[in-house]
């Protein structure tokens, strides 16, 4: 049986899919728009598009749009997919934290209700994100998330909802959360670099002199290669159906830290740390203007549990130590998304 990822064309649902490939799986993209398919090391998946007269084998596409009942996908479409799915792994999102609610509800959360109608004989996972738990600090479980809670936004909201009804239509489904996605441990490679990079960026650069920190804070980061890896086994292990899992790095590190570290590398700037307030001066450059969004992971620390994945497949979370999070940097500058300036 096969294996339908949605969100294929996404970081993750590229990396996934390469992954899944390379170990034998039968592959079944579904993307919202023609393109190329790429793994993480932005590699070209050879794709071809799903024949309705016979079984799926190495990588095919559908094209499709979550937001749509059903899809948008026709009868026979549906039962084939029906007929060949043994697995779907829900990966499509907006990932936008500033996106409109209205844009966040019709994909995240109408989009899951939409994907988990279909396929209802095979197995489901779903990819949310360790911070559904939203603002809370301190011990994080793997357990449900509070739709009622405070969110540090939209996006996180929309991903908590969209949980609420995977537990309503698919409650067998397996949920897997991973928290800050970056580039692969040993190398720090990273097919794009997006969300929190954008940020990172312009602190790096000097672009953004001031941010709002507070002491306790922390940033959980994960490698992409360990996310992968974790959904790759979970898909061969049926015991992790109705479980909660949690994707994330076994310690985070002290937010402060992770801005000392960037001052450490020659042409970087460290920023100055300010106590978290809403700025109040609306000429705010348009750099801080974009990373603003991201100011609310400077100033929480959720302690994730993460003894599922660990009982499930024996692996363990990653270490993300100083070292660790050098080597993310590094990547960055070597690849030219990060240009150290000339004092």
């Amino acid at each position: 049986m096969a294996i339908l990822i949605t969100g294929a064309a996404g970081l993750l649902g590229g990396a996934l899919a390469g992954a899944l490939i390379r170990q034998g799986h039968a592959v079944i993209a579904v993307v919202n728009k023609k393109g190329v398919l790429r793994d993480n090391a932005g590699n070209t998946l050879a794709a071809t598009p799903c024949d309705l007269t016979s079984r799926p084998s190495g990588l095919s596409v559908f094209q499709a749009d979550i937001s749509r009942p059903g899809l948008g996908l026709g009868e026979a479409e549906r039962s084939w997919l029906d007929n060949h799915v043994g697995i779907v792994i829900h990966c499509a999102a907006i990932v936008r934290f500033k996106a409109s609610w209205d844009k966040l509800e019709a994909v995240n959360i109408s989009g899951t209700r939409n994907v988990a109608q279909l396929c209802p004989s095979a197995r489901f996972v779903h990819v949310s994100t360790a911070y559904v738990c939203g603002l809370k600090d301190g011990p994080i479980p793997e357990a449900s998330s509070d739709i009622d809670g405070t969110f540090g936004n939209g996006y996180e909201r929309s991903k908590a909802h969209a949980e609420a009804v995977v537990h309503e239509l698919r409650p067998a489904a397996a949920i897997v959360r991973p928290s800050i996605i970056i580039g692969e441990a040993a190398s720090g490679q990273i097919r794009s670099f997006d969300n929190i990079y954008r940020a990172f960026k312009f602190i790096a650069e000097g672009k953004i002199a001031k941010v709002p920190v507070l002491p306790t804070a922390t940033l959980n980061f994960v490698p992409i290669d360990h996310v992968v890896s974790g959904i790759a086994a979970l898909v061969r292990q049926p015991l992790a159906d109705g479980r909660i899992i949690h994707l994330v790095a076994q310690e985070a590190i002290a937010a402060v830290r992770f801005l000392e570290l960037i001052g450490e590398v020659e042409g970087m700037h460290c920023p100055c740390v300010v106590a978290p307030a809403e700025p109040a001066d609306v000429k705010s450059n348009a750099e801080e203007r974009l990373a603003r969004p991201y100011w609310s992971y400077f100033q929480r620390h959720p302690e994730f549990a993460t003894g599922e994945l660990a009982a499930l497949t024996g692996i363990a979370a990653p270490a993300m130590d100083d070292a660790a999070i050098m080597r993310q940097i590094s990547f960055c500058v070597e690849a030219g998304f990060i240009r150290p300036q000339a004092d």
